[in-house]
């Protein structure tokens, strides 16, 4: 499945996920935010562009500051885009920063 990377897909998958952190409904967040539920979860959608106003509610009720909203880095779930972002990464940093990420994903994905 290819996600995709539309503005308002970005910022409805980024609202989805603050939300679930939180352990918030769509109804919940909405009651927080002033904002109708439905209306919330087309934003979630992505099917809806909402107004500044909205966006600030949202994260007021979110307790973030407005550009977490726009913090897409993890929304972007696209296999071969998190491949070149690791590939990034690594390619950056120092041989003995490798081996400790190495040693990291051992410990957390064993080899069977």
């Amino acid at each position: 499945m290819t996600t995709s990377n539309k503005p308002n897909d970005l910022l409805g998958r980024r609202v989805r996920a603050l939300r679930k952190a939180r352990g918030l409904s769509q109804q919940a967040l909405g009651e927080k935010a002033e904002v109708n539920y439905k209306f919330l979860g087309e934003i979630e959608r992505g099917q809806q562009n909402p107004s500044f106003k909205v966006l600030v509610k949202i994260a007021n009720a979110l307790e973030v500051e407005l550009p977490e909203l726009f913090r897409f880095e993890g929304e972007v779930l696209d296999r071969k885009d998190i491949e070149k972002q690791i590939a990034k990464i690594v390619s950056a940093i120092s041989e003995e920063e490798l081996r400790q990420v190495f040693l990291l994903l051992r410990v957390l994905y064993p080899v069977r």
